[in-house]
């Protein structure tokens, strides 16, 4: 099989599991939204942003790192395993030190509990890097996408189950603990790796030197993007945080699962060319090109929408996270884009510099957070837009250097598709001003957008839709 096979087959199981894992983790998120108050998602959004922070620690850039690295060893995999099981324990048994602590600073007295619960996800994940990384250097996302289904649906079955039976909060802590643990069990019995007793100082040097910058640099985007919880938990109550953490949890599925596969499988196919600035170049643009058709008209259509989908799917309880939700969806329109360009630098081997642009831009960040919460949160998440879209400048501001893509060819590429999405949003939005029933309003919606968004392709005529089309139709007339 060809790697350009390998590609597509690789992105459509990616895509496979972020249609039928996340969906069914956005499904489960709806369920108990209605049998849940604010109040619990404000306090789980908390512990949410912590784990995922110090989760970053515990994979600690080696996963990458063995990625990028042509021919990894038996010992290089051995080292990094022992190397992550370790961390994950000693940053667990930290949680547990400080969980009153931060039960405390954000006058919150359960976390104390909660936290030591959820603290355990960073050992399971810890346990399986190695099983994912080998999957991933394969291009094998069968595994992952199946698995990652089952335990989606087995752990919000539980999680479910349990809001009926009046766990409250406890039903959010089991979905995000079970969840990677059953994944993990399914990884673990069906790879063929099994970890030896070895560790090599010099692989543990080789694959640090890389990883460490990594490590911090996403250690210091995880924060920045976890910022916003820890700030609305501490200076606004629970309630106002729950809020914004259902509205970023409406477009977050689908900006994160979109660069979740961008990643995915462009790291591993750009690896291939990291000496080849030319092919390079071609292979780059082709997936900035596909993440601007897919995610910018996603983004915008979630905009347009949600006024109808949050109050059908989970209730009047949560109007306010309306326009939060339509705020929050025009930075996930470039968040694609701003992993992609820092990808490039991690597969030339820059892992010193984008170090130093995350360092860069989140000195930036800082002021305008404490800028903006002083006039609330709408203020905030303005101040957010604003820095996306400098970040996506400064991000993309190498990327002429390293394969000669300016920002002039840039913008080249990404008009079509914002005039595109723009007309598809304002032809969709403007439904949500006539006085109708809700069902009817999303479903005129849809309509609407559909056929503006079809009319539009048709007549400039974009690759990326041509071949969308083409393989379409093909699939269409193979089983019809």
């Amino acid at each position: 099989m060809s790697l350009k096979q390998k590609a597509i087959k690789g992105f459509s199981w990616t895509i496979f599991e972020g249609i039928f894992s996340q969906g069914a983790i956005f499904i489960v998120g709806i369920i108990l939204a209605r049998l849940l108050t604010p109040e619990d998602f404000g306090v789980v959004g908390i512990i949410t942003a912590i784990i995922t922070v110090t989760n970053s620690v515990v994979e600690a850039g080696f996963g990458s790192a063995l990625i990028r690295k042509v021919h990894a060893t038996e010992k290089d995999y051995n080292t990094v395993f022992y190397t992550n099981i370790i961390t994950a324990v000693l940053l667990y048994l930290l949680l547990w030190a400080v969980a009153n602590n931060i039960a405390t600073f954000f006058n919150t007295p359960i976390l104390t509990n909660l936290i030591k619960v959820s603290g355990t996800i960073l050992v399971i994940n810890g346990l399986v890097i190695i099983q994912r990384t080998i999957l991933t250097k394969q291009l094998d996302f069968k595994k992952l996408g199946i698995f990652a289904v089952i335990s989606s649906l087995l752990a919000g079955s539980i999680a479910i189950a349990m809001a009926y039976r009046d766990y409250g909060v406890w039903s959010l802590i089991a979905f995000s603990v079970l969840r990677p643990f059953l994944n993990s069990i399914m990884l673990w019995l069906s790879s063929n790796w099994k970890p030896k007793l070895e560790f090599s100082k010099n692989s543990f040097k080789e694959l640090f030197n890389f990883g460490y910058k990594l490590l911090i640099t996403n250690l210091v985007n995880t924060a920045y993007k976890n910022v916003y919880y820890f700030v609305i938990g501490k200076y606004f109550s629970p309630t106002s945080l729950g809020f914004y953490t259902r509205a970023d949890q409406f477009q977050t599925p689908f900006s994160t699962n979109i660069t979740f596969a961008i990643r995915r499988i462009s790291f591993p196919i750009l690896s291939n060319y990291q000496n080849d600035k030319k092919n390079l170049k071609i292979k780059f643009i082709q997936f900035i090109r596909f993440s601007m058709f897919l995610n910018f008209i996603i983004m915008l259509a979630i905009a347009a929408i949600a006024k109808p989908l949050i109050l059908i799917t989970i209730g009047e309880k949560w109007e306010t996270s309306i326009f939060y939700l339509q705020l929050l969806c025009i930075p996930g329109m470039l968040y694609p884009l701003q992993i992609l360009h820092l990808n490039l630098l991690l597969i030339k081997g820059y892992s010193n510099l984008n170090l130093k642009l995350e360092i860069i831009k989140k000195v930036i960040l800082i002021p305008i957070i404490l800028i903006t919460v002083n006039f609330g949160i709408d203020y905030m998440i303005y101040g957010l837009i604003f820095f996306s879209i400098l970040e996506y400048f400064i991000n993309s501001f190498y990327t002429k250097k390293i394969i000669d893509y300016n920002l002039k060819d840039q913008f080249k590429d990404f008009l079509p598709f914002f005039l595109i999405s723009v007309l598809t949003f304002i032809s969709m939005l403007g439904v949500t001003f006539a006085a109708i029933n809700l069902f009817l309003m999303i479903s005129a919606q849809l309509i609407i957008g559909i056929t503006v968004f079809i009319l539009a392709n048709e007549l400039l005529k974009q690759n990326e839709y041509l071949t969308g089309k083409n393989k379409l139709l093909s699939l269409i007339k193979k089983y019809y």
